[in-house]
């Protein structure tokens, strides 16, 4: 749209009464059905009558896929998309991939907008990022400024947190330390509407391969700002990863990061590649350890209480060229570090291979300092704040 477009639909949005009730959702990584968002819209459809919820879909087919499951889910393109945003007094988010395009930002501007973000950062976020010399320039400083800017509330999950990295990070007007909702399946078994987005014929593998003996290993890291990967950097050889997994009867499961478009192909026996844009959490109680990087997903994955690798083969680099970190990284990750793939099999065998877990207290006291709550309620104290405070 042209500006002057831009400008007289603002006007027209302004004329438009707002119903405060009325909540949209835009998911993440280019409205992707995963993550905070995802799990706090199906508890709001299922427990907070107070709530109209709809959830604004960038995919039709993924929009009439929820819809058919009894959700209210909208295509954006769907000629009743913009008076439904238009009039709608909440705005729910976990990125900002919504609030980047011109036309939908002039449509939802003037709601109350609640950010739950989509990870506990260890790397730089927002105005710390912003301010960092690293991988920065104007342009993007300017785009980093306005979409970190602006929120009426953002999720935190503990006072620490709270503190140290989210008020840093964004411009918004409270921090509510509700927790993450999604953590909140961590803590029970999964149900039908959980399972949206999860493959759940992996699920079922899973569960058979580890009655079977067999143990589970996910890898999950993060993205490099300027490309690159384990396997594109050489630090993951797949089919020595293949062979060392089947000698341990190990599962390696790779999820990466949603950004990250992946090409399968034929995977070597024990590898598995679990689509970035599908929802994980499900599948994490059946992880056995979880090797990552300076991926948020560590924090989470807490909430399981099982041993964490960190494969930080190029963290000097990473630090250097995409993203400096928050945090101290060695007294921030409470696990194993391994820089190469001698030692990454090595820590792979020991923990999982031979059940060697010498991280468990550390671990829990992150977990301490992570979360004030650890108890799978965490969509229902985020519901009862917005109602509270905006209804």
């Amino acid at each position: 749209m042209e500006q002057h477009e831009i400008t007289r639909l603002k006007e027209v949005v302004a004329s438009i009464p707002k119903q405060k009730n009325l909540a949209i959702f835009f998911g993440r990584a280019g409205g992707s059905f995963i993550d905070n968002v995802k799990y706090f819209f199906l508890h709001c459809v299922q427990h907070q009558p107070q709530l109209e919820c709809y959830f604004i879909s960038f995919d039709k087919k993924e929009a009439a896929s929820l819809h058919a499951q009894g959700l209210p889910a909208v295509w954006v393109n769907e000629p009743e998309a913009p008076a439904l945003m238009a009039k709608a007094g909440l705005v729910i988010c976990d990125d900002f991939s919504w609030k980047n395009q011109e036309f939908l930002w002039a449509l939802t501007e003037q709601a109350v907008s609640i950010q739950l973000w989509h990870g506990i950062p260890l790397k730089a976020i927002g105005f710390p990022e912003i301010e960092s010399t690293v991988n920065m320039n104007p342009a993007k400083a300017a785009h980093l400024t306005f979409s970190y800017s602006g929120y009426d509330t953002v999720v935190s999950t503990s006072p620490f947190f709270t503190e140290n990295a989210f008020a840093r990070a964004f411009k918004a007007d409270a921090f509510v330390e509700s927790g993450y909702p999604r953590n909140d399946v961590l803590h029970r078994r999964p149900s039908k509407l959980d399972m949206i987005n999860t493959d759940s014929n992996l699920y079922g593998e899973l569960v058979r391969f580890r009655k079977q003996g067999g143990k589970t290993v996910f890898y999950m890291p993060t993205f490099r700002d300027n490309g690159g990967g384990p396997f594109e950097d050489g630090a993951i050889d797949i089919m020595r990863l293949s062979h060392f997994c089947q000698q341990h009867n190990v599962a390696f499961l790779c999820k990466f990061h949603p950004y990250i478009p992946v090409k399968t192909g034929t995977l070597p026996p024990n590898v598995i590649m679990v689509s970035p844009q599908s929802d994980a959490y499900p599948l994490l109680p059946l992880c056995d350890a979880l090797i990552t990087d300076y991926s948020s997903i560590y924090f989470d994955f807490l909430h399981v209480d099982r041993p964490i690798i960190f494969y930080a083969y190029d963290l000097a680099k990473y630090m250097a060229v995409n993203r400096e970190l928050l945090f101290d990284f060695d007294t921030m990750t409470p696990g194993h570090k391994a820089t190469t793939q001698d030692e990454l099999y090595s820590a792979i065998e020991n923990i999982v291979v031979n059940n060697n877990d010498s991280f468990a207290n550390d671990r829990n006291k992150l977990k301490e300092l992570s979360f004030s709550n650890i108890d799978g309620n965490s969509a229902k104290r985020l519901a009862e704040h917005i109602i509270s405070t905006y209804l």
